[in-house]
């Protein structure tokens, strides 16, 4: 909200005194769903053009609301309120997708009453380059090999579709390799394969200005485990730090191909995958990456 005014915007937040500003607005988006603030909002949008027989203003860009498995989380909530979200859902004159498999996601939800559904390219606003993969990676690698360690980072919230158990669960089954390669090679065994490049993992839910910037200069690797991701505007963070970054096909909208000069690692097979699928497919991407290193 403080870097949206201090670029000029005006922002602030919605109370029962802003229903005027909502009347006479040009155009409302509405971000994120299931909150009743936003079918207040939706509501007051819609019978107010109603009123004034004018065109819908009302666009909304759900962020992955309707992806099968967060419908699934809290199943018997949405049932609920199910159709309180499509009533208001289906009076957008748009709703916008981040990618075309949210597109399907939203469509399938509202059926046939389904408002026209956009996909927009959200990567556009990001200063994401593919052009120094050499230079990106060597400046990893030394900042790992210098402190004997892999930086591991998972920065946001702690939630059950975010994946996290399954991160830590594959970074512990590789330190105890790791631990043990090293006790075996006290003993001469000489048929090890297991590298001795060692592993940390930090897990960040809060970290703002000057403490965020910190968290990402100590940062190798950003993982982000999830099976539900609207965008993943943490990768796109990572991305612009030239940092190198796991995600999976739980975020589809960085499934495109484009792997930003060997920085991004896109496991497929990941979301709909058993629990020990989920933790092999991290642990083998945490392996070749540190391999690299």
């Amino acid at each position: 909200m403080g870097e949206q005014k201090r670029e000029g915007h005006d922002v602030q937040f919605a109370t029962w005194a802003s229903v005027r500003q909502l009347r006479s607005a040009d155009e409302v988006w509405i971000h994120c769903g299931w909150l009743p603030c936003l079918w207040w909002a939706a509501v007051v949008c819609y019978l107010t053009q109603r009123r004034r027989g004018a065109e819908r203003v009302l666009k909304w860009m759900p962020e992955a609301c309707y992806d099968p498995l967060r419908l699934e989380y809290h199943g018997w909530k949405k049932w609920l309120v199910g159709p309180v979200e499509r009533f208001c859902l289906r009076r957008c004159s748009k709703i916008v997708a981040t990618c075309e498999e949210e597109k399907c996601w939203i469509q399938s939800y509202l059926g046939k009453h389904c408002p026209p559904v956009e996909v927009t390219d959200i990567k556009r606003f990001f200063k994401i380059s593919s052009e120094f993969r050499v230079q990106s990676l060597e400046l990893s690698a030394q900042s790992a090999t210098h402190n004997s360690k892999l930086h591991l980072l998972y920065l946001g919230r702690r939630h059950l579709l975010k994946g996290l158990e399954y991160l830590e669960e594959a970074v512990k089954s590789l330190e105890f390799r790791v631990q043990s390669s090293k006790s075996n090679a006290c003993s001469g065994n000489s048929q090890l394969t297991t590298h001795s490049l060692q592993l940390e993992l930090r897990v960040v839910s809060n970290a703002f200005g000057e403490e965020k910037e910190k968290v990402w200069d100590w940062c190798d690797v950003l993982v982000l485990p999830t099976l539900s991701e609207n965008f993943g505007l943490v990768v796109a963070e990572a991305l612009e730090r030239g940092k190198r970054v796991i995600t999976t096909d739980g975020a589809p909208v960085w499934g495109d191909g484009n792997d930003y000069g060997g920085r991004l690692i896109y496991l497929e097979g990941y979301r709909d995958g058993s629990s020990d699928k989920r933790i092999r497919l991290l642990k083998n991407a945490i392996e070749g990456l540190s391999c690299q290193s």
